[in-house]
């Protein structure tokens, strides 16, 4: 058993929590069921992997960009606020977890229950109806890690056997209904793209393709609006992305100030604070070029190999991935909106903070406040 976990925690810390590599694998033994020369099986899995780095560098520019400014405005108005990151709730699962005594190494297992039972659904799909393969890996221990925690709060008694079978059992459920869920809208997003969604947002995902179909004309897209004079730029995803980045996140900056910027942001010393913010909402686009970049070359190597998988290993099975695998499926515009308005929500949240704090203000220091 000990040689078990030794291998299994071999695999977890350096393959499975690095999507990169878990991909790469994967890609790597559909081509090796498909009996691939062993060149094409090496290309491919160079390919998916390197893609997969491609799509990190974008998607952490685009947090790294993001997250500074949320954090000026944070310090700006002087709120008690933290920007959420779901790695800080991993850590902080890992700190509580050990602070009562606990081995946080019980994810391990968590985790390899969960996607053997994931496994053993689709491989009985004649009657469980599951075809997904969750292989979102840091999602996987994010949510094991955040889970442990979680029951070890609410039933403090259970001992570590069974709550690796507790645990194990319902996340392996969950990834596999809760992706299976999202099968239909995402094959017609990729039009037959023959992957499906799995991440956290997988509810949300399947939630939204059922509300489209009944306030509005699924077989409308961004780019069909036709935009009169010089909105039409608009239709450009690079050009749309600049200018709406700058209107909406420039302002931002501004209010926030030069020198609260200079606080948080280090790397802001002496260039002239227009030219920083014309820089910092130009990123957005060069970053999303990256992003889209990335997932061409791997969701192709990945949908391409996996057939091998599905047509030996795993009848049928089809792959749940991360989610910027469907963003070269879309409108780039569509992400460009997305991200405006995810980000306007965190904004109305800070407003509503920035109410609350003067609220709790009033309150201690006896003042009035007027409907």
């Amino acid at each position: 058993m000990n040689i078990v976990m030794a291998v299994w925690g071999f695999f977890q810390t350096n393959v499975l929590t690095q999507p990169a590599f878990f991909i790469g694998f994967i890609v790597l033994l559909g081509y090796l069921l498909m009996k691939k020369p062993w060149y094409e099986c090496l290309a491919g899995f160079l390919k998916a992997t390197v893609g997969y780095f491609i799509l990190t560098v974008g998607s952490n520019g685009l947090i790294n960009t993001f997250r500074p400014i949320l954090a000026g405005l944070s310090a700006r108005f002087g709120l008690n606020a933290v920007v959420i990151d779901p790695y800080f709730g991993q850590v902080a699962a890992q700190n509580a977890v050990e602070s009562i005594g606990r081995s946080f190494s019980m994810m391990m297992s968590v985790i390899l229950v969960a996607f053997l039972i994931n496994i053993v659904l689709v491989l009985f799909r004649r009657w469980t109806k599951i075809r997904t393969v969750f292989l979102t890996g840091h999602i996987m221990v994010l949510q094991a890690s955040v889970a442990l925690w979680v029951v070890l709060y609410c039933f403090p008694a259970l001992q570590d056997m069974q709550i690796v079978l507790l645990m194990g059992a319902l996340l392996g459920v969950y990834w596999s209904v809760f992706s299976n869920l999202t099968v239909e809208p995402a094959q017609h997003l990729t039009e037959g793209g023959n992957f499906t969604l799995g991440h956290s947002n997988m509810l949300g995902f399947w939630l939204a393709d059922k509300v489209s179909k009944k306030i509005g004309d699924r077989e409308k897209k961004v780019e069909d609006l036709n935009l009169p004079g010089f909105l039409s730029i608009f239709k450009e995803n690079l050009v749309s992305t600049s200018i709406l980045m700058l209107l909406f996140f420039g302002t931002i900056m501004l209010i926030i100030g030069k020198e609260q910027m200079q606080t948080i942001d280090t790397s802001f010393t002496t260039q002239n604070f227009g030219f920083y913010i014309l820089q910092k909402c130009l990123f957005f686009a060069v970053y999303l070029m990256i992003l889209l970049q990335g997932v061409g070359l791997f969701v192709n190597e990945l949908t391409y190999s996996f057939t091998g998988i599905s047509s030996t290993i795993l009848k049928g099975a089809i792959p749940a991935i991360d989610c910027p695998g469907l963003f070269g499926y879309s409108s780039g515009n569509v992400i460009t909106l997305g991200f405006l308005f995810g980000a306007l929500g965190q904004f109305v949240a800070i407003a509503g903070l920035i109410v609350e704090d003067y609220e709790a203000y009033a309150q201690e220091n006896g003042i009035t406040l007027e409907n």
